[in-house]
């Protein structure tokens, strides 16, 4: 198979997840989005973060014609800090918490840092440096939402980006968001496919504008 660059908006998206939920000092925002984004973080399983010991996963990219793009597939060893990423014929491992500024062990640490944001996004809601902001209900495509507004101060790799949240009022799930790199671009994506993998519940299907981003091989090993 012919080997694809990754996409340039889909390396944007690119948070700095840290090696352990909510370890920073605590997210900031007013009272009804704190409410809610708690509600996200207990509704994906993020209460039981501490039990999780390692997650594998790949992270696909279609094209607009549905075709293979790219693939990376991740070993990440939670309680030993490090990931194992396989992607364009190689194998790279690296220790999360050094400095990875060179090479394949950059290019893997942010293959990381990238993946497992989409995998995982909901349960960092209340990491230290986001900012949130509750933006009401929202109905879009005939679907009632209630809306959490994330920018973020200080942390990540891509800082300046900004996204819209749209959670379902029942289910505490994101079910969509849009992504803002500036105030002139935004590109919309969908979170579905929702399954529970252990401890933790999951989005493995995303709709991101033209492309589509899917998690498969998903195995979460907990206590």
């Amino acid at each position: 198979m012919k080997r694809a660059a990754i996409p340039a908006t889909v390396l944007a998206i690119s948070i700095l997840l840290r090696l352990s939920l909510g370890a920073a000092a605590p997210a900031t925002g007013d009272d009804a989005a704190m409410k809610l984004a708690k509600e996200v973080v207990k509704a994906n399983g993020g209460e039981n973060w501490a039990k999780v010991k390692r997650i594998q996963f790949t992270f696909n990219v279609l094209d607009k014609d549905g075709k293979p793009a790219m693939a990376a597939k991740h070993d990440w060893d939670v309680r030993a800090g490090t990931d194992a990423v396989t992607w364009k014929e190689k194998t790279v491992t690296v220790k999360l918490a050094d400095k990875n500024d060179e090479g394949d062990a950059k290019a893997a640490y942010q293959r990381w840092v990238n993946d497992t944001y989409w995998l995982m996004m909901p349960m960092k809601l209340l990491d230290g440096g986001v900012k949130l902001a509750h933006g009401g209900t929202q109905e879009v495509e005939g679907q009632k939402y209630e809306v959490l507004n994330m920018s973020f101060e200080g942390v990540g790799l891509t800082p300046g980006d900004k996204y819209t949240l749209y959670i379902d009022p029942q289910e505490r799930l994101v079910r969509r968001w849009d992504y803002m790199p500036s105030a002139e671009k935004k590109t919309s994506g969908t979170w579905d496919g929702y399954e529970q993998f252990g401890p933790l519940k999951l989005a493995t299907k995303h709709q991101f504008g033209e492309r589509q981003i899917n998690m498969t091989e998903v195995k979460v090993e907990a206590e």
